[in-house]
């Protein structure tokens, strides 16, 4: 006998046959189906067998406080876990143009002579990454609320940029500072929005997650192993009572 979802074959006593599978199909962990239950997307795997179509016997169970408190625990340290995930993610990125920003301003220092000759090195480039971030999230923003109010505030954006600068390169950097400043300053604001909806997104996932699984857990589901003759009964008594 193994388990038709980890194929396990190692702990025969843990097996159930909940529905009407045969074969290879016959046998799950009782805490494979939970899982399965409380993680399926579409929801019909919490009552049904998502290959014979049986919609499981369910048996309900006093609920655990000590369990209660338990999946609390889990829940918090699932969405902390994901926080931490996307934090250093982020951080790589930044990291990663701040080592970028350091080799291209190697030669001119423009992006170093805009700092404090106290600060270091390190965090000159880290901080202007950190702001090249802000601004690719802003102008990015910009983009997408242009584009969606038609093209032709985008072909014009930025006819007259640099119409004024000349062939002065300091003045050419300082346009470039000024509007990276800009979309900086407008992707503060989009970074803030981000945060919130991903934030939202991820307890919202483990929530719905850890309700089911707690479900899963309550509304246990009978095991017929065995009992192949009473779950028959079962069915067709079923069936009579949907014909009536």
């Amino acid at each position: 006998m193994q388990c038709r979802i980890c194929l396990d074959t190692d702990n025969p006593n843990d097996l159930i046959s909940p529905c009407l599978c045969s074969g290879s199909s016959e046998y799950i962990h009782r805490e494979c189906l939970n899982r399965w239950r409380s993680e399926n997307a579409d929801g019909r795997a919490f009552n049904y067998c998502n290959v014979c179509q049986f919609k499981y016997v369910i048996e309900t169970v006093i609920n655990d406080p000590k369990a209660d408190k338990q999946r609390l625990l889990k829940y918090y340290l699932f969405v902390t876990r994901d926080l931490i995930l996307i934090t250093l993610l982020i951080q790589m990125h930044i990291i990663g143009g701040t080592f970028v920003l350091k080799a291209l301003d190697k030669n001119s220092n423009n992006i170093k002579n805009l700092f404090a000759h106290s600060i270091n090195e390190f965090v000159i480039y880290y901080l202007s990454a950190f702001v090249m971030l802000l601004a690719i999230l802003g102008f990015l923003c910009l983009i997408i609320v242009c584009c969606a109010g038609g093209s032709n505030g985008c072909s014009s954006a930025g006819s007259g940029l640099f119409k004024n600068s000349g062939n002065n390169g300091n003045g050419i950097f300082s346009v470039v500072i000024i509007m990276i400043l800009i979309f900086a300053f407008i992707g503060i604001f989009v970074g803030i929005f981000l945060s919130f909806m991903i934030l939202k997104k991820i307890m919202k996932n483990h929530t719905e997650k850890l309700w089911l699984r707690q479900e899963a857990e309550i509304y246990v589901i009978q095991d017929f192993q065995g009992k192949k003759d009473e779950l028959d009964n079962y069915r067709r008594n079923l069936s009579q009572h949907n014909l009536e």
